[in-house]
């Protein structure tokens, strides 16, 4: 009964409720003076008039009408057992018709709805056709210009960095900048950098339509005053300024590595995604620092490779900002020919991140492969790929070298206590 007795919209239906049986009542009156309710005709046709009303309005419109045609009764005589009768199948017949009315609205008002939601889901799908056929595009372009895996990208990236001793100009940032596009979906990023003393940064390079250095931008602002990388999900901002996202460097010296990205693809606007731009920004901008750093590892151990050593710091100082940057696969084998085919053999199966370091003790000889990204699974895969070879290959020598295998993960201890419990065999 709540919908029989809910009030309509304001000012919908109340005006005809008042005047069309008003104006009715005067035509009739004027037409049919002895009669103007119509009831000594074959029909009754005012009831008509409420009757419509309820259906277009519900009940308290229709009952509003049929009560201005009820009010002809002060002004003119009817006998009251007939009124009487014609006013309850009046009441009855708004009440019939505003039910059916409230019916048929909530059905209409279902069905409006069910196709609003259709029509949602049909653009969703369309935008996600789209965006696929993007991406297939995209994905296709790649295979066909530039068939790389995020592994090999990295290697070649490093391997530059290594060329340019780990300093950056615009032609390997330009090369950066296409990384984390292929990678992240970026689409409009800037890359800056911030010398010791300076104000304004100098921009190395852009990706897109990347506008200027916007100082007072919450996001840009609150990473310099912090000193470290910043998001805006993380500032809760109503709205966008300009960037989505700052990654930031400090290089040690009083110079800064700035990532300043504007817009990136709709569906890779995620933490996740946002994570993964800022672990390889550290794992890039860290190289020079790392190069330097491994020195101390290098005085220790002078069999240890510089790209092992590289490897492993920059790795460690990822470990502070996410808690799985790496594993390392440790061989034990028995010291001799045999051992030093292995050794050999599991080199040559080196992927793109991949670094390798073969130590000598004793009577036994230690491989540790550093595995950059891998997890626990994918070292336990890696240690399978290289048993199935070797016993394909070489399994005399396998079975005659091969003592032991286990993995570790690289984590933000001290890199030299790490290693040594690495070369440690108690």
């Amino acid at each position: 009964m709540a919908l029989l007795t809910a009030l309509p919209r304001r000012k919908e239906g109340w005006l005809e409720a008042m005047l069309l049986p008003a104006l009715v009542l005067l035509l009739t009156y004027w037409l049919v003076p002895k009669d103007p309710l119509l009831l000594q005709q074959p029909f009754p046709w005012l009831i008509l008039l409420p009757l419509l009303i309820a259906l277009r309005y519900e009940f308290l419109p229709g009952a509003l009408s049929a009560l201005i045609l009820g009010s002809a009764l002060l002004w003119h005589p009817y006998p009251v057992d007939s009124f009487l009768s014609v006013a309850a199948g009046t009441l009855l017949m708004t009440l019939i018709a505003a039910e059916y009315a409230s019916y048929w609205r909530r059905r209409e008002s279902g069905r409006a709805l069910q196709e609003e939601i259709t029509n949602t889901r049909l653009r969703q799908l369309a935008d996600d056709l789209y965006v696929t056929r993007i991406s297939l595009d995209r994905l296709e372009q790649s295979l066909l210009y530039q068939p790389i895996s995020v592994r090999s990208a990295l290697h070649e990236l490093r391997e530059e960095l290594n060329q340019r001793e780990g300093h950056f100009d615009a032609a390997l940032v330009h090369k950066l900048l296409y990384f984390f596009n292929q990678l992240a979906g970026v689409q409009v990023a800037s890359w800056l950098h911030f010398a010791h003393g300076q104000s304004r940064p100098h921009k190395l390079a852009g990706l897109g339509e990347a506008t200027e250095w916007d100082g007072a931008d919450p996001v840009a602002k609150r990473a310099l005053q912090e000193g470290r990388s910043q998001q805006l999900a993380d500032l809760e901002l109503e709205r966008i300024h300009h960037y989505l996202s700052v990654h930031l460097h400090d290089n040690g010296n009083g110079g800064r590595e700035l990532l300043c990205i504007e817009d990136m693809s709709f569906f890779a606007i995620h933490a996740e995604g946002i994570k993964t731009i800022e672990v390889f920004f550290q794992y890039l901008c860290n190289y020079r620092d790392a190069r330097l750093a491994s020195q101390e590892l290098l005085s220790i151990w002078s069999d240890c490779p510089v790209d092992f050593a590289t490897d492993l710091r920059q790795l460690q100082t990822l470990a502070r900002i996410v808690p799985q940057v790496g594993t390392c696969l440790r061989y034990v084998f028995r010291a001799g020919a045999a051992a030093e085919e292995i050794t050999s053999r599991i080199v040559q199966l080196r992927r793109g991140l991949d670094v390798f370091w073969v130590h000598q003790q004793e009577e036994q000889v230690l491989l540790l492969a550093l595995l950059p990204f891998a997890g626990s699974n994918a070292a336990l895969g890696q240690r399978g790929r290289i048993e199935q070879e070797m016993k394909k290959c070489c399994a005399r020598f396998w079975d005659e070298a091969f003592l032991a295998a286990d993995f570790f993960m690289v984590n933000e201890q001290r890199v030299t206590a790490q290693v040594h419990q690495w070369l440690s065999l108690s």
